[in-house]
C-alpha cells in the first residue's frame, strides 16, 4: 500500500493497493489546492495510457477532492461508486459544467462485499457532508485494510457510525482514518447539525428581513437542516433550481421537494441562461407551481430563506432585496477567501448586508474518532487526510506515520 496524497494534508486523497502484481486505487481526488501547471495526477502506473494490472479506481463519496481526478484518466479504468452519489453528480453536470464521470461498474452497496481481481472490497455506510459515502473494507491475502473515507456522527443520521461501532469487521490489520479535526485549534467538540438547526431557527425568527443563506448544493444534510430550522421559524425555504435538481435524484425522506410545504424555487439568472442555451424549458417548467420571481423577493422578505450563490449578486441588487437582508454562511469559513467570495463581501458591505458564519464541520470530532478506533481494535492505525500527522500520532495508540508516495508492505 501506498498514500501519494493525503498523509499529510487534507484533501485530492489517493491510495493505492497492491497484490500479487495486481494494484486497485481507493479514490482518486483533486488537491484542494492543486497550484499552476500540469494536472496533479498522482505516479500511478496506467492512469492516462492504461494498463491491464491496473484494476479498477474505488469512490469513497462524491467530493472532489476524493474523486475529482477521474475524468482526465483513462476512460478504460473502471469505477465503483455508490450509485446515489453517482446519480447525484451525474444530475449536477449540467449546471457545474464538470467533466463527467464514468457509469460505476460496481455499485457500493452498504455491507454487500464484491471482488475486483484478487481484492475483496466490503462497503460500509458512513455519514458526513457528501450523500452516499462509505468506508471501505479490503481483503488481500488474508489481510484486512480498512479506509474510513470521510465520516462524522453528529449528522442529522448518525446511525451509519453507531452501527459501525456497534457491529464493526474484526481482524483489521490496518486502520487509514481521516484527520481533518485533529490540530491543536481545531480538536474541541463541535456542533452538531441538531445544534446548527437551532441556531439557525433561531437568528431566522430574529431578523425582520430576507435571511440570505450559503451551503452547498450538494450537502444534501444541511439543506434537511436548513429547511427544518426554516419550518420552526415559519419561513419558507426558496432554493434554486440545481437545488431542486439533486433533491430529485435522491428522493429520501427529510430532503424537501417541490410540493412540500414551505418549499419555493427561485431560478438565478443563470440557471435561466443555461435552460435557454440548452433548449430544456421542462428543468423551469417542472417547478413552474412553486416558483418565485425577482420582483416577490423584496416584499416577502420578512417570510423567506433564500439560498445564496456569489454569483446572485447583481440580480439581488437590482431586484432591491439586499435591503435590511441578512447572509448566513454555512460553508466552511475558508472559502470566504476566494476571489468571488471577497467580491461577495464587499457588496454587502456596500449595502450594509451583515454576514454571520453558522457551519458545521462534515468530518468527526476527535472523540467519535476515538470511539471507532476502540470499537475496531486495529493492530495499526494509519493517518490520512490530515495535516497534522504528528499531533494524530500523540492522540491514538498504534499509530503508524506514513509519507505520501512510500510503498508499505502493511
Amino acid at each position: 500500500m501506498r498514500i501519494h496524497r493525503g498523509a499529510e494534508q487534507v484533501g485530492g486523497t489517493c491510495i493505492e493497493l497492491e497484490f500479487e502484481g495486481k494494484r486497485l486505487l481507493l479514490d482518486l481526488g483533486m488537491p484542494l489546492e492543486p497550484g499552476q501547471g500540469d494536472l496533479p495526477l498522482p505516479r500511478v502506473p496506467g492512469l492516462i495510457d492504461g494498463d491491464p494490472n491496473l484494476l479498477g479506481v474505488v469512490i469513497s463519496h462524491l467530493h472532489g477532492d476524493h474523486c475529482g481526478l477521474v475524468p482526465y484518466v483513462s476512460p478504460k479504468l473502471p469505477l465503483a461508486m455508490g450509485p446515489v452519489a453517482a446519480r447525484i453528480l451525474r444530475e449536477a453536470e449540467f449546471f457545474t459544467r464538470r467533466a463527467p464521470l464514468p457509469d460505476p461498474r460496481w455499485p457500493l452497496i452498504d455491507r454487500q462485499p464484491f471482488e475486483i481481481g484478487p481484492f475483496r472490497i466490503t462497503p460500509y455506510q458512513v455519514e458526513h457532508s457528501a450523500f452516499d459515502s462509505f468506508a471501505l473494507l479490503v481483503d488481500a491475502g488474508n489481510r484486512r485494510l480498512l479506509y474510513t473515507g470521510d465520516f462524522r456522527a453528529h449528522g442529522n443520521d448518525p446511525e451509519p457510525l453507531e452501527r459501525l461501532v456497534r457491529d464493526p469487521p474484526r481482524n483489521i490489520h490496518a486502520l487509514l482514518m481521516e484527520g481533518t479535526q485533529i490540530g491543536e485549534e481545531r480538536e474541541a467538540d463541535g456542533q452538531s447539525e441538531a445544534g446548527l438547526r437551532a441556531v439557525l431557527a433561531r437568528r431566522f425568527r430574529e431578523w425582520p428581513g430576507l435571511v440570505l443563506t450559503a451551503w452547498s448544493s450538494q450537502n444534501l444534510d444541511r439543506l434537511r437542516t436548513i429547511y427544518e430550522a426554516a419550518r420552526e421559524a415559519s419561513r419558507t425555504l426558496v432554493v434554486d433550481l440545481y437545488t431542486v435538481t439533486l433533491c430529485r435524484a435522491i428522493e429520501t425522506a427529510g430532503v424537501p421537494i417541490p410540493g412540500d410545504a414551505g418549499l419555493e424555487v427561485y431560478c438565478r439568472d443563470r440557471e435561466r441562461i443555461q435552460v435557454k442555451e440548452a433548449g430544456e424549458f421542462e428543468r423551469a417548467n417542472a417547478v413552474r407551481p412553486w416558483r418565485i420571481f425577482p420582483e416577490e423577493i423584496a416584499p416577502r422578505g420578512k417570510e423567506l430563506v433564500l439560498v445564496l450563490r456569489p454569483s446572485m449578486l447583481a440580480e439581488l441588487e437590482r431586484a432591491g432585496a439586499l435591503n435590511g437582508a441578512l447572509v448566513v454562511w454555512s460553508l466552511w469559513r475558508g472559502y470566504l477567501a476566494g476571489p468571488s467570495e471577497q467580491r461577495m463581501q464587499h457588496v454587502l458591505a456596500t449595502h450594509g448586508v451583515p454576514l454571520e458564519v453558522h457551519h458545521v464541520s462534515g468530518h468527526a470530532y476527535v472523540k467519535d474518532l476515538s470511539r471507532l478506533v476502540r470499537a475496531l481494535d486495529p493492530e495499526r492505525v494509519v493517518p490520512i487526510h490530515t495535516a497534522d500527522p504528528a499531533r494524530y500520532a500523540a492522540l491514538f495508540p498504534r499509530v503508524e506515520i506514513r509519507r505520501d508516495g512510500e510503498w508499505w508492505d502493511g
